[in-house]
C-alpha cells in the first residue's frame, strides 16, 4: 500500500471552511504517496489520533502565525491569524517529533515549524528586514521568482540535487532566530532563512517556497515531494 500522508488544510474564519489547492494532493500523489485530508478540531484526544493514523504529514501555506506564540506583540503589518490552525498545528508538530514522523513544511508550514520548537519570526519582511529581494511576487505562481543558495550535504540539498535553485516566493513572514536543534539549510540572496530541518529526524524539512506549484515543471521539486514520501515508507 502506498504510504498514507496527511495534508494539514487551510482555514477560512468567515466562511468557516476548511479548504486546500488541490496541487499539494497531487504533489503527494505524483510522489507515489496516498493523500488525504485532514480535519481541524480543537480537541487533543483527535490531534493524537490524527499524528498515529498516518504514514507522514505535509503544513501548508496560509495565515500568519500569532505572534504570541514566539513572545511578540504584534505589529500592525502583521497579518490575519487563524487560532484554531495554530493550535492545532503546533500540538501536532511537537507531538510529530516525539513519533519521529515526516513532516514537510511549506511557508507558513515552515514558519509554524520553527515557531513550535522555540524559534522567532519576522513579522513582516518589507517593515522589519528590507530588502531589494520581492518574497511575495504576483501570479503565477509557478514561475520562479529569485535565488536561494543551498546547504552542501543537507537533506534539502541531498533532495533537490542543487547548490542553486530557482523558487517561486509568496510570503511576508519568515524565519527569524532559527530553533534550537534545528538548522538552517538554504537562504535567498538577501540571507532570509528559506529551508530548516532537523538532522537528527528521519524527515523533518521546511522550506519557505511553494514545491506544490512547482512539481509539474522542476525536478528539483519533484525531489521534494518524493523524498517525504519515501521517508514516509519506512
Amino acid at each position: 500500500m502506498r504510504p498514507r500522508i496527511g495534508v494539514l488544510p487551510l482555514y477560512h474564519s468567515e466562511k468557516q471552511i476548511i479548504w486546500i489547492n488541490p496541487l499539494y494532493l497531487l504533489g503527494v500523489e505524483e510522489a507515489g504517496g496516498l493523500p488525504v485530508l485532514l480535519t481541524l478540531s480543537r480537541e487533543e484526544e483527535t490531534w493524537e489520533e490524527l499524528c498515529r493514523a498516518f504514514d507522514g504529514f505535509v503544513f501548508t501555506g496560509g495565515q500568519d502565525v500569532a505572534p504570541g506564540f514566539y513572545g511578540q506583540a504584534a505589529i500592525p503589518e502583521c497579518g490575519y491569524q487563524a487560532p484554531l490552525r495554530d493550535n492545532q498545528e503546533l500540538w501536532m508538530l511537537r507531538r510529530l517529533r516525539a513519533l519521529d514522523k515526516p513532516v514537510l513544511g511549506i511557508c507558513r508550514g515552515l514558519q509554524v515549524m520553527n515557531v513550535a520548537f522555540g524559534g522567532t519570526l519576522y513579522q513582516d519582511l518589507p517593515t522589519q528586514r528590507p530588502s531589494p529581494v520581492i518574497h511575495c511576487q504576483g501570479l503565477p505562481y509557478g514561475v520562479p521568482h529569485h535565488q536561494v543558495r543551498l546547504e552542501p550535504g543537507s537533506l534539502v540539498h541531498t533532495l533537490t540535487g542543487r547548490e542553486q535553485l530557482s523558487v517561486n516566493s509568496v510570503h511576508h513572514q519568515a524565519v527569524w532566530d532559527v530553533a534550537p536543534d534545528f538548522k538552517a539549510t538554504a537562504w535567498a540572496e538577501d540571507g532570509v532563512v528559506e529551508a530548516i530541518e532537523l538532522p537528527d529526524a528521519r524527515f523533518f524539512l521546511g522550506v519557505q517556497w511553494h514545491p506544490e506549484h512547482l512539481w509539474q515543471d522542476y525536478q528539483h521539486a519533484r525531489g521534494i515531494w518524493r523524498g517525504l514520501v519515501e521517508a514516509s515508507s519506512k
